[in-house]
């Protein structure tokens, strides 16, 4: 790779940084780990011999997100405990401008019975909700991190926004997919 194409694939790799570490969030609950497994990531990526062009951020940013799901994966299976959760990880609870005291409260209450609503799902719909909700990817860029066809990750997100409306109640008054 030539200087100037290393440096705009570096550019690209540092403005995944947020995301990835979000999505290490969602996977580990634990911010330590979550920061290791970010790093050991980037590690990867730049020693990688096979790098995809950096045309655009979407190809480097589905790459990484795949990379982040293997050392995943492979840590899960060389793990003898459960992962240590932080039930108060997956989402901020920074105040908005103008908002009274009430409603920041209420927002941080919602905020934290989603969040212990969503760690309470399987992993398998954890992982589609953080990356579809939280990250914004497609259905096709959830299939190729994922590794499993389109339809699959379609009815992982089906079932786990449906998991999540039981566990939260008042299903109605849950947006569905086409109403977004």
């Amino acid at each position: 790779m030539g200087r100037r194409k290393s440096s705009a694939f570096t550019e690209i790799l540092l403005s995944c940084h947020a995301s990835l570490y979000r999505y290490a969030r969602a996977l580990c609950h634990d911010p330590p780990e979550a920061e290791e497994l970010v790093q050991e990531t980037y590690r990867r990526a730049l020693s990688a011999k096979r790098k995809p062009a950096p045309l655009a951020d979407g190809p480097v940013r589905r790459w990484m997100f795949t990379i982040m799901r293997h050392i995943w994966q492979n840590e899960l299976r060389h793990r003898q405990h459960d992962v240590r959760r932080d039930p108060s990880s997956l989402l901020a609870a920074n105040a908005s401008p103008g908002e009274s005291p009430e409603e920041t409260l209420l927002r941080k209450a919602l905020q934290h019975e989603v969040r212990q609503a969503v760690d309470a799902l399987p992993a398998r719909f954890r992982e589609v909700i953080a990356l579809r909700e939280l990250e914004g990817l497609s259905y096709s860029e959830i299939a190729g991190i994922l590794e499993c066809p389109l339809g699959t990750v379609m009815s992982r997100l089906a079932r786990a926004r449906a998991l999540l409306r039981q566990l939260l109640g008042s299903p109605a008054a849950w947006p569905k997919e086409s109403e977004r």
